[in-house]
């Protein structure tokens, strides 16, 4: 790459006429990608796809990279590439299908599992007296993905205990199973079992989560349970409700779940509004490329 990068160069210097300045922002985007490459897999520059391009722009957008900022290199390699085409160093330009909108919405943001286990963690110990509802809360957002709105008017009819499941009203009162597991259903138990008979102001009352009042909570008041879960916990996140749906869907991807049934799970009619989570790590992507791809992996010099 090396070589390649600098021939490049002295053609921008010589015959395009370039300043000292535009060159050397050229040679640093490249310098990255050919560093980015070599870290990944060792490879040739004719051996170099349209997935490795793919893998560098999600590696710059984990260097929280500005849009404008991966928008410029990917010019840059977009640039060396046709000039790449014209002298035959490579048959096909990699970058030629790659699409990147300088406007795309931001990705959604999601908390880590580590991050989560720290942050139930905090609520479990916590010494308010309300630990048990605030720790039934929180695994339950997590384990279903469900809006707010959601779970303040979850009802224990819409609970199946021995099954497992929730029957989530969403928008427009459109009704989707959701299967819940089993750290989340103890966790309702429990806040069911030990507090909420004293927080209930009206036995009539169905509603699952209780106020200090023994009202059915508002999304404001779920918003302070959350963020004084992270002050007690003096945790350095931030929190709310959508962020723990956000890391539902993308933790299912992660670990092999297919887009259809996450679409299902969190109820949008849309596809194209589940394929926001898609974002999976660049060491992630890689993995399972390498793993499914028939021809993904290069060929060695004894191979060809």
């Amino acid at each position: 790459m090396d070589e390649y990068i600098a021939l490049f160069m002295a053609y921008l210097s010589n015959e395009r006429r370039y300043s000292d300045a535009t060159v050397t922002a050229y040679q640093r985007d490249l310098e990255q990608f050919a560093e980015f490459i070599t870290s990944t897999a060792p490879t040739e520059l004719q051996n170099i796809n349209y997935q490795d391009i793919r893998l560098f722009i999600a590696h710059l957008t984990e260097l929280e990279n500005s849009r404008t900022t991966i928008a410029r290199k990917l010019s840059s390699l977009r640039s060396f590439y046709k000039y790449a085409l014209r002298q035959g160093w490579v048959e096909t330009d990699p970058t030629a299908l790659v699409q990147y909108d300088v406007k795309k919405q931001h990705l959604p943001e999601f908390f880590y599992e580590d991050e989560m286990t720290a942050i139930i963690d905090a609520a479990r110990n916590s010494d308010s007296e309300l630990r048990l509802r605030d720790v039934a809360i929180i695994e339950t957002f997590y384990a279903t993905g469900m809006r707010v709105s959601e779970l303040t008017s979850l009802t224990f009819r819409q609970v199946d205990e021995q099954m497992q499941i929730i029957r989530v009203l969403g928008k427009g009162d459109k009704e989707r199973l959701v299967p819940i597991g089993d750290q989340a259903m103890e966790a309702i138990k429990a806040y069911k079992i030990h507090l909420r008979p004293q927080l209930i102001s009206d036995d009539s009352l169905d509603t699952v989560f209780l106020s200090h009042k023994g009202k059915e909570l508002t999304t404001p008041q779920v918003h302070d349970i959350l963020n004084k879960v992270i002050q007690v916990g003096a945790l350095n996140l931030t929190i709310h409700p959508h962020k723990l749906r956000h890391t539902f869907a993308t933790h299912l991807l992660n670990n092999g779940a297919d887009l259809r049934s996450v679409q299902e799970l969190l109820g949008h009619e849309d596809l194209s509004s589940t394929q926001i989570y898609t974002h999976v790590t660049k060491d992630k992507l890689r993995e399972q490329y390498m793993n499914v791809f028939p021809r993904a992996k290069r060929k060695t010099k004894g191979e060809e």
